[in-house]
């Protein structure tokens, strides 16, 4: 989503130089320079625009650590995660799903949010990807 949005601002020539590295399996430098473009930047960048771009980072940042957990059903997944990873989560899925601070973070309780924040990140991805 964050380079898209960062992708949205450029010339189409930079864009170019951009779509070129992505399917080059290279990371994104600055055209005509070495100087690498972090997440952190793009995020940053991002987050002037719309202010909610660095807390969907953030969560998603967060749910990576999961995908290595597989026994959902016998475990808490999340108790794995950091005080503040968990809280990152926690507080994306309050401030925009009303999801309740005094919940404790698990998949019974995380479940009933988790496809209204794909549909958002989803629908969003998509208008911005029509910018391009």
């Amino acid at each position: 989503m964050v380079r898209v949005i960062f992708l949205v601002t450029l010339s189409p020539a930079d864009r170019l130089h951009y779509i070129n590295q992505t399917l080059n399996n290279e990371k994104w430098t600055l055209a005509g320079t070495r100087t690498q473009i972090t997440d952190r930047q793009m995020v940053d960048f991002a987050n002037t625009l719309y202010g909610w771009t660095r807390s969907v980072y953030k969560f998603g940042c967060a749910f990576i650590h999961l995908s290595v957990m597989a026994d959902y059903n016998n475990s808490n997944p999340f108790l794995q995660l950091s005080i503040s990873e968990q809280q990152d989560i926690k507080q994306h899925l309050h401030n925009y799903y009303q999801y309740p601070l005094s919940y404790n973070l698990s998949v019974a309780t995380t479940g009933p949010y988790l496809l209204k924040v794909l549909q958002k990140v989803s629908s969003n991805l998509e208008y911005e990807l029509q910018k391009l």
